[in-house]
């Protein structure tokens, strides 16, 4: 039997990604330190917008862009699963998707 660790982050984000994603550094590394193999982040970890338009600035390309980047990163180097909550990916000119981001252990995506 797998005995898995689970963290579930709960952080109230605004509508300055990188200040959250730091946010989310730091977080993440205290769930890693404290021994957590799967790390759960909330819906809207990387950006809360006060209208849903907002999120069409900074929303990505499935499979490019900082939030996805982050997430890769976070989990290759603290060797841990992250569940990335959801993030805007881009869906039209006018929509995005909120997505959720799987990575491994190893950085990728699942």
């Amino acid at each position: 039997m797998t005995i898995c660790t689970a963290a579930a982050i709960q952080m109230v984000s605004s509508a300055d990604r990188d200040q959250n994603l730091s946010a989310c550094t730091a977080l993440i590394e205290n769930a890693a330190q404290a021994g957590a193999d799967l790390v759960v982040l909330p819906e809207n970890f990387a950006f809360m917008g006060k209208h849903e338009a907002d999120k069409l600035a900074i929303a990505e390309t499935n499979g490019n862009g900082p939030i996805q980047d982050f997430l890769a990163e976070q989990s290759a180097q603290h060797k841990l699963w992250i569940v990335g909550g959801t993030i805007p990916l881009k869906a039209d000119a006018k929509h995005v998707y909120a997505s959720c981001m799987v990575h491994d252990e190893n950085g990728e995506r699942v």
